[in-house]
């Protein structure tokens, strides 16, 4: 199933004839959706958390957090209808902020997330309590145009995300669903070589997989690239996108970070939403690269003016989207 998809990639300037192939008509996925009322946009799969962020200058504040919920607000804005499977505890705090209720488990507790950017570039990142995992069976029952695996607390099991392949026509999955570690004892978290997880036999069923920068240092770039379509987020450098023959590198957009908490996440969203608006997928990663550089300016769930989404197209106009040969693929472990 993915094979297809990587292959949209070769519609670019350069290719031959010879492997030229039709763009699928992601603008169907639209058009279909709105069709069937069994059916939905898109759906989003992982925990809502209460996050407890440090930031740079020594200043502690508390909010929502989880994948999910910078996601959807970045779906509502848009327009795009989701539905959520997430578990919380009964301590949730956050239940008035978001308008896509998660299940409540009465004998857990909410997944909580410490994350403290005071020790250097990298933030430290520590769970609290976590939830229980999603099964396959809490996932709504219909039809998807998109499926986002967004785990932030390894709750995306394996059966789970095979379920979401048979559900949605297209699979978006966040890496960091899959090679997350917590440490039983202090709640550190890490990370795991993705060769070495379940997850590593499914990426063919996988349309796109989205890693930070330090993430896809456990994933063997080469390998994953044949089997999906990989794109790696670089902060201020933009992003890459790592076809089975082709790489681009999309920048970013300035901006003035004050929280860099959730930028992959809106990144992921603006990106799959340009997707589901039918854009050719370069584009789309320039639309995630922009809501990503929204993100970071604004503490906690960003909140996106008017003025923002209108001028959201005219911005991406004139962007210069590089194109690199096959066998020059170095940059990201050289820099």
């Amino acid at each position: 199933m993915a094979s297809h998809f990587l292959e949209t990639l070769l519609w670019m300037d350069g290719m031959t004839q010879t492997k030229k192939q039709k763009l699928p008509d992601l603008k169907y996925m639209r058009r279909h959706s709105v069709r069937k009322k069994d059916q939905c946009a898109a759906l989003v799969v992982g925990h809502y958390c209460h996050d407890q962020i440090t930031l740079h200058g020594g200043e502690t504040v508390y909010s929502l957090g989880g994948s999910v919920s910078y996601i959807t607000n970045v779906f509502e804005a848009l327009g795009i209808g989701s539905r959520v499977a997430s578990k919380v505890g009964p301590d949730f705090l956050y239940c008035s902020q978001i308008t896509h209720p998660p299940e409540v488990i009465e004998d857990q507790k909410t997944t909580e997330f410490f994350a403290d950017f005071t020790q250097g570039e990298e933030r430290i990142l520590k769970a609290g309590s976590i939830c229980a995992p999603i099964d396959s069976m809490d996932i709504p029952e219909m039809d998807y145009e998109l499926g986002l695996a967004v785990g932030i607390a390894c709750e995306i099991l394996p059966e789970t995300l095979q379920h979401m392949v048979d559900v949605a026509r297209y699979v978006v999955v966040d890496v960091q669903a899959l090679i997350r570690t917590i440490d039983p004892e202090t709640g550190l978290v890490g990370l795991r070589n993705l060769d070495e997880t379940p997850f590593i036999d499914m990426l063919e069923d996988i349309h796109f997989l989205k890693a930070a920068r330090n993430e896809a240092l456990y994933i063997d770039i080469e390998k994953v690239r044949q089997k999906t379509c990989l794109i790696v987020t670089e902060g201020k450098n933009g992003s890459r996108i790592y076809s089975n023959d082709r790489e681009f590198r999309i920048p970013a957009f300035p901006a003035i970070e004050v929280d860099p908490t959730g930028a992959g996440d809106s990144f992921l969203a603006g990106f799959s939403a340009g997707l589901y608006q039918g854009l050719p997928i370069e584009q789309a990663v320039l639309m995630g690269n922009y809501f990503g550089g929204l993100a970071v300016a604004q503490v906690g769930i960003p909140h996106f003016t008017a003025s923002q989404l209108e001028s959201m197209d005219e911005t991406r106009n004139g962007v210069r989207i590089e194109q690199f040969p096959y066998y020059s693929r170095t940059a990201l472990c050289s820099n």
